[in-house]
Parts: C-alpha cells; sequence; structure tokens
C-alpha cells in the first residue's frame, strides 16, 4: 500500500515560490496513510498543508506510470435497522435523505436496511506526481434497501505543480477541522461530480510564520433534486499561525436547475458572491467559520470548533447562535501511550432548525440524497466518543454515540429574531460499535465493525421504540 508524499515538504515559502510538482491518486480516507499522515502532525514532526480541505495525494514514480487495479475491495454489510426520513409527518423538512447509521460517513456507498455486497476495482495512470487520472468502478447487489447497481464511483483528472492543483471529475471529499462530521462537507456527503481547485498554505510575504491558502469548488448536484441540474459551490480561505492555530472561513451557495428561479447568468452568479443580488429565493446560502489549536506538547492534542449559518439575516439577534446556527466542538489527543490506548476523540454537535434546508431548493444542501455536512440533519444533537487501541497489528476502535432529534416548530420576524411556537416530542437514540481495522501480509487491508442501536419514540412518535445493528466487512488488495 503507497504512503503519501511528504506533505508537500518543499511548499513554497511565499505567495510566488515554486516547489516541485507532486500528484498521484487521492489517498483514500479509509487508508491508514491518513492516520499516520494526522499522527506526524499532531506531535509536530510534519507540517500542515492541506488548509482545512482533505485532500492528499499518495506518491507516484517518475515519467508514464499505469497501475490497471490498483486497489480491489470486496464490501459486505448485513444490517437490521431503523432507518427514517428527515421529513415526517410529525415534523415536515425541506431536505432530502434522511437519518441511517449505516449510511453516515460511508461516502455514499449502498446501504440501509438488508444484506448487500460490493466489489470495487480502482485503477490510476498518469506522468510523474503531476498528472494523473483515477477511476473507481463498484458494482453491488443485495436485499431490501442495498442498492443493486455498476456505478462509476470516482473519475477524475488531476493536475498539481507546487502548492497549486487543479481537479475535474467525481470525487469525495471532506473540508473544515472535524475529524468526522464537517459541517460544510464531510465524509457523508456523496462523491461530487465537478471542478476544484487549491492554493495550499503558502508563507506571507514578510511573515514566513503565516501562511493563507485557499480552496474552490463548483459541482453539478445529483438526483434526487428539485430542479434537475442544480449546482453548488464552495469557497474557502485559512490563515495557518505557526502551525499552531488554523483560523478558516467557507461559504457554500445552492442554485439554478431546470425551472428554477432566474439568479440573473454569469453577472448574477459572480454578485451572489459578493452580497445578495436578489430575493432570496435564487439561491441556498450556507456560512461557515472554524477555528482550530494545536497543542503537540500534550500527547498530541486539537481542540477544535466550527459554526455554521444557513442563509443569514439583515439583523443579527442572539437567538440565531442557539436555534438558527450549527456548532461543533471537538477535542483530539493522538500520542497517547496508556497501554494499548493511542488516541481519543470527541465531537459535540448541534444543528439549528433550518439545517441545510431551503424553502426554494426543497432538496437542500445534498448530493445524490445525502447531506453535504452533518449527517444529523435539521434540529439535533450528538455527543460522539471513540478511542483507538493498538492490539499488536490489529487496531481496534469502540466508539459510542448520543442523540436528540427535536420536532418543535418556529417562526422567525425582524424584531425577535426566531422564536418557538409550539413544542413537538424528542427522539433519543443510543448508539455503540467498534471498528477494527487489520493489515495482512503487507498488500492487504481487512477491516470490520460492528453497531448496535436503541431509539426512544421512534419517528417523533411518544413511547414508541425500535432497535437496530449490523455488521460491516472489507478486504482491501492493494499494489
Amino acid at each position: 500500500m503507497r504512503l503519501p508524499s511528504r506533505l508537500w515538504a518543499a511548499a513554497a515559502a511565499g505567495l510566488t515560490a515554486g516547489a516541485a510538482a507532486r500528484a498521484g491518486p487521492n489517498l483514500s480516507y479509509e487508508d491508514p496513510a491518513w492516520r499516520r499522515l494526522a499522527d506526524e502532525i499532531a506531535v509536530g514532526r510534519a507540517a500542515e498543508q492541506t488548509g482545512g480541505v482533505g485532500w492528499v495525494s499518495e506518491d507516484s514514480p517518475p515519467g508514464f506510470w499505469l497501475t490497471p487495479l490498483d486497489r480491489i475491495t470486496l464490501r459486505a454489510q448485513l444490517v437490521d435497522e431503523h432507518d427514517r426520513p428527515y421529513s415526517l409527518p410529525a415534523r415536515p423538512r425541506q431536505i432530502a435523505g434522511g437519518i441511517a447509521l449505516a449510511c453516515e460517513y460511508q461516502e455514499g456507498r449502498p446501504c440501509g436496511d438488508g444484506a448487500g455486497g460490493a466489489l470495487e476495482l480502482e485503477g490510476a495512470a498518469g506522468w510523474g506526481n503531476m498528472f494523473t487520472a483515477d477511476l473507481r468502478l463498484r458494482g453491488s447487489a443485495g436485499t431490501a434497501n442495498f442498492a443493486s447497481e455498476v456505478a462509476v464511483d470516482r473519475a477524475y483528472l488531476k493536475f498539481e505543480a507546487g502548492p497549486f492543483a487543479l481537479q475535474a471529475g467525481r470525487d469525495v471529499l471532506a473540508v473544515g477541522p472535524s475529524v468526522r462530521a464537517g459541517l460544510m462537507v464531510s465524509r457523508n456527503a456523496a462523491p461530487q461530480d465537478g471542478f476544484r481547485a487549491q492554493l495550499r498554505p503558502v508563507a506571507l510575504p514578510l511573515v514566513p510564520a503565516t501562511k493563507i491558502s485557499f480552496f474552490y469548488f463548483l459541482d453539478r448536484l445529483r438526483d434526487p433534486q428539485r430542479f434537475e441540474g442544480t449546482i453548488a459551490d464552495l469557497a474557502r480561505a485559512q490563515l495557518d499561525f505557526g502551525d499552531r492555530v488554523q483560523l478558516g472561513g467557507s461559504r457554500m451557495l445552492e442554485m439554478g436547475g431546470h425551472g428554477a428561479p432566474d439568479y440573473g447568468g454569469i453577472t448574477g452568479f459572480i454578485k451572489e458572491h459578493f452580497g445578495r443580488g436578489g430575493s432570496g429565493v435564487e439561491e441556498n446560502n450556507r456560512l461557515s467559520f472554524d477555528v482550530a489549536v494545536r497543542l503537540p506538547e500534550l500527547r498530541g492534542a486539537r481542540v477544535y470548533y466550527e459554526i455554521a449559518f444557513e442563509d443569514t439575516r439583515k439583523k443579527f439577534f442572539f437567538n440565531s447562535l442557539q436555534y438558527d446556527a450549527d456548532h461543533l466542538l471537538g477535542i483530539e489527543v493522538r500520542d497517547l501511550r496508556l497501554g494499548a490506548l493511542r488516541r481519543v476523540f470527541l465531537e459535540l454537535e448541534h444543528t439549528g432548525w433550518v439545517s441545510q434546508e431551503h424553502g426554494t431548493f426543497t432538496s437542500g444542501m445534498t448530493n445524490d440524497g445525502r447531506t453535504f455536512g452533518s449527517a444529523l440533519g435539521p434540529d439535533g444533537a450528538s455527543l460522539w466518543l471513540k478511542a483507538d487501541l493498538q492490539l499488536g497489528p490489529a487496531l481496534f476502535s469502540p466508539w459510542a454515540e448520543w442523540l436528540r432529534f427535536v420536532s418543535d416548530s418556529y417562526d422567525t420576524d425582524e424584531e425577535h429574531g426566531v422564536f418557538v411556537t409550539r413544542s413537538g416530542q424528542l427522539e433519543h437514540r443510543q448508539r455503540i460499535g467498534a471498528d477494527v481495522q487489520m493489515p495482512i501480509a503487507g498488500f492487504v487491508l481487512f477491516s470490520a465493525g460492528a453497531f448496535g442501536e436503541r431509539i426512544g419514540n421512534a419517528d417523533l412518535v411518544t413511547g414508541q421504540t425500535r432497535y437496530g445493528g449490523g455488521l460491516r466487512a472489507a478486504l482491501t488488495f492493494s499494489q
């Protein structure tokens, strides 16, 4: 299994400085190399060069190269769970998708209640570390909600030179400081069809300890969408201070499609990025800010916080922080040496009453039926804990999560901001699970997981209790 390049160790020292081209296939989020890279950054042995964007390249040989079967993965899943849509009779929502433990943070793969299996075949070709073409095909079949299909899971062309990177095609992405549930784009999102560009962190002139980075994508959203052909884009900027503190901001806009309100063509598209050009029905606007602080002396600790707003108001009210905003607070420690315990993770999350929803684009901020950001959807709260234990060659990761979903009704005006008009039922979920990852013979990675869930007041119906659980396993063969 190939390891990532040295994370652009020769990255530019100034805005116009050059560096050796570094490209190759994008490193899969499931690859143990992601974990090793994060560990190195946490303790200060590697610089943070992602700019808050989960996009890292593997290294490739010089000249033309071809790996027709770079990676083969066999997957199997057996699940008996109570899935439900975000929108229920007790609380209608203007967003596609739903809550299903088996589907969350699975990068858009077939999932849900039932039994199924899948075969993924991935190949790549390119020229040195500059040009890369990658293709992953997936065939799946199963029962109940498990999709039976042959699909293109990934397909992209990429160019990279120094701190600059361009890519077009279908690929997954995660944005922001979260290790799991980013509020703008997370691993819950299905692979995106579109174009992306990035300037990775480069030092500011005269201030070498401060780096700046930029990122942009433009996507055509996959069905289901209210308006076929709806597009979404995201622009992000981040400042890094001495590899200790990262300050980032992201803005996502959703607009267009067949039958959608006219946003004014190219001119209107540009104007929407510098203000509200219309009445607000022409686009869905999502804005976030985040901060992360690294403390390598404290066993590789990092604390991060992200806040996101669905649309913006002409007048700010403090209750907007309570009802409108999404909040994510996380803590990770990556260099523990307490027996087998190596890492611990904690994320506390709250989503607002219209999180990723919109009155015109009623499919919400979703792609292929999966939310771009948090899998919670609107009016949810979650406390998630995970630990990593190294047991010989195997990494054993138990986890637990407590969730709450609200069905209150709200209203808003320019005098009071947001306020509750009716209190509804609460749905509670308690989840536990464990994952294991173990390399075999140097070129095979075995991954498996088991999980269980109890749901109180399921579907927001008083006294209705449901239970669920599942197993999943995968074998990945890599060159």
